[in-house]
């Protein structure tokens, strides 16, 4: 199934079955905007490596739907990267490197609240709709996993190598998170660490990492963070 070429992803809850049929945001869409009939091919994803081509067997304006007539499965990527990230104050900010982030292959996403973190609530809706967006139009066959925000306190640093993105952070140990397989990332918020978080980073064993030579911001260091870990894929 070459899929890849197909040039647009559908995203479903579910493939299983041997039929699926669209909400009406997205029949709309199907009909109106693409003007697809009945008998056109479409490629759907589910966000858990699962692909399948679909036939449409239903085309009206408020319902579409199709017949599921070939699936494949993608393995799992052998490179997996966590981001924990401070929320920026300009949410459209956070929803930009969420897009992106996705985009170029991150794993899964942790909101993280520090001292001087001026954004606390996220409508997490709105979120997993720009991640779904942004899965569908990369043509990716797994959807990151969009965690709750966290205090950074309540961390827990396990089963993984875990890095902090800092401005004193070594060169060196951005090679390391580069060649890691199954890594987190802690991404501060616009203010900077506080001296107690950085004591708390330290005490938790984070690997220090510079991520460029010049100050990024928070969302700029979290795709930075990403094309670093994905850049031999």
């Amino acid at each position: 199934m070459k899929y890849r070429k197909a040039g647009q992803f559908f995203f479903a809850a579910s493939l299983e079955g041997d039929r699926y049929m669209f909400d009406t945001f997205e029949s709309r869409h199907i009909v109106k905007v693409l003007r697809k009939q009945t008998g056109d091919i479409l490629f759907l994803t589910d966000g858990k490596g699962n692909i399948a081509k679909g036939k449409i067997i239903l085309s009206s304006r408020n319902k579409a739907g199709v017949e599921l007539v070939e699936k494949i499965s993608e393995p799992e990527p052998t490179k997996k990267l966590h981001v924990y990230i401070a929320p920026t104050k300009s949410v459209d900010r956070f929803e930009w490197f969420l897009e992106k982030a996705t985009e170029l292959g991150v794993w899964e996403i942790t909101p993280v609240l520090t001292r001087y973190t001026q954004r606390t609530k996220l409508n997490y809706e709105r979120l997993e709709k720009i991640i779904v967006s942004a899965v569908k139009q990369s043509l990716r066959a797994y959807k990151p996993r969009l965690n709750r925000a966290v205090k950074l306190s309540e961390l827990r640093f396990e089963n993984k190598d875990f890095f902090a993105a800092l401005c004193d952070g070594s060169l060196e140990n951005t090679g390391k998170f580069a060649e890691s397989t199954n890594a987190a990332i802690l991404i501060g918020p616009e203010g900077g660490f506080s001296t107690d978080e950085k004591d708390f980073i330290k005490q938790n064993g984070l690997i220090p990492v510079k991520l460029n030579g010049a100050r990024l911001r928070t969302e700029t260091a979290g795709i930075a963070a990403v094309c670093l870990f994905n850049l031999k894929i």
